[in-house]
């Protein structure tokens, strides 16, 4: 199994900036991969049939448009797979209750496409380096999560720094409750900050504003220390908190300049990474192509309508899960980005639907309810 394609956009260097080459290997990898999973996967195939849609007439930038989505929903309530089960090297899911967990499946190509992806956005933004670091997360300990999405994706980030340390803030109890530890965690944010390596904070936005509004005095952690949330907003959002004014609070709490504190975008059902630039917003690596589409119509919308986002990146052989329909509401921004970087950018706006998905987020700020 061979898709030359593929491999070739998912491991572009400098991701954030477009060039005519790498649009073109995008295309490519598009048609590659939509003519691998229509070979493989009968739901995708008669998906294809039905729209009247061939993966040969992938040709241009424009005919990505094209290509027919799975919903997020249908990817909760079915295992797809283009590959024998067999292959499958890791499972995740999301932390979805109620019967609305995602399983997003990868054999080991696709696995490490999906890491060269991570690989080549991180290192455009600085964050590879040698130096050892210690670690501060707030999500749940890898060790008692098992296959939280959140949780591989949190300890993956690990690789780009040698780990001095690492505490992990949210543990079960011994009743199997999860439980966000607070003052261990601030004792072990004191331990760090006077070690004089530079720490990174990773974890869910619900969590680590729950920690900073708690903190008495600040602490100052020393230089080319960073955080990096991701895994939703929903539980901070609830206390009315503005991404700009959590900004605000940590750098004051913890000594950080604000453009080393970003956010990262992404989903089980996607997996491909976004991650905001140093003017705080997110852009679309070569890899990924994101539209706005009419709720009712599906049209794809201008830049600033808001609709729901379709997501669309080549990795995955394991899953058809090429261009999906997910159910977050954005919209594309208009004009480039002052950063410097040409990618399009997009600004997210909530969540769409009647009924809203239970994912990490959400999970997260019934454990910080109960932990108040």
């Amino acid at each position: 199994m061979r898709l030359p394609d593929c491999e070739a956009v998912c491991r572009v260097p400098d991701p954030q900036v477009w060039t005519l080459a790498k649009t073109r290997r995008m295309v490519a990898a598009c048609r590659e991969l939509a003519r691998f999973h229509a070979r493989r996967s009968p739901e995708l195939a008669a998906l294809y049939r039905r729209r009247g849609f061939r993966p040969e007439s992938i040709r241009t930038e424009g005919d990505l448009k094209r290509i027919p989505m799975l919903g997020v929903t249908a990817m909760k309530r079915f295992l797809l797979t283009s590959l024998p089960h067999e292959s499958c090297v890791l499972k995740g899911t999301s932390s979805g209750t109620r019967g609305q967990k995602t399983q997003m499946w990868f054999d080991a190509a696709s696995l490490d496409r999906c890491q060269a992806q991570l690989s080549g956005l991180w290192e455009q933004e600085g964050l590879r380096s040698a130096e050892p670091t210690n670690y501060l997360m707030f999500v749940y300990d890898p060790k008692e999560a098992k296959d939280l999405g959140i949780a591989f994706s949190d300890t993956n980030q690990q690789r780009f720094a040698p780990a001095a340390g690492v505490f992990y803030a949210v543990r079960k109890s011994r009743t199997g409750a999860w439980e966000f530890r607070k003052a261990d965690t601030a004792r072990t944010l004191r331990e760090y900050a006077s070690a004089g390596l530079p720490v990174r904070i990773f974890g869910i936005p619900g969590f680590i504003y729950e920690f900073l509004s708690g903190m008495t005095e600040p602490a100052r952690l020393p230089p080319r220390s960073w955080m990096v949330t991701g895994g939703g907003w929903k539980a901070a959002e609830d206390k009315q908190v503005s991404r700009e004014y959590f900004r605000e609070l940590a750098a004051k709490m913890l000594g950080l300049d604000p453009e080393n504190i970003r956010d990262g975008y992404g989903m089980a059902e996607h997996a491909a990474p976004y991650l905001e630039c140093r003017r705080h917003r997110f852009h679309v690596p070569a890899y990924n192509r994101v539209y706005a589409r009419d709720p009712v119509t599906l049209e794809v919308l201008p830049p600033g309508r808001p609709g729901l986002l379709e997501l669309i990146t080549p990795f995955n052989a394991m899953m058809p899960n090429l261009a999906i329909l997910s159910t977050d509401l954005g919209a594309l921004d208009r004009g480039r980005c002052p950063c410097g970087y040409n990618s399009p950018t997009f600004t997210l706006l909530g969540r769409g639907g009647l009924v809203k998905h239970k994912g990490c987020a959400i999970h997260a700020g019934e454990i910080v309810r109960r932990s108040s």
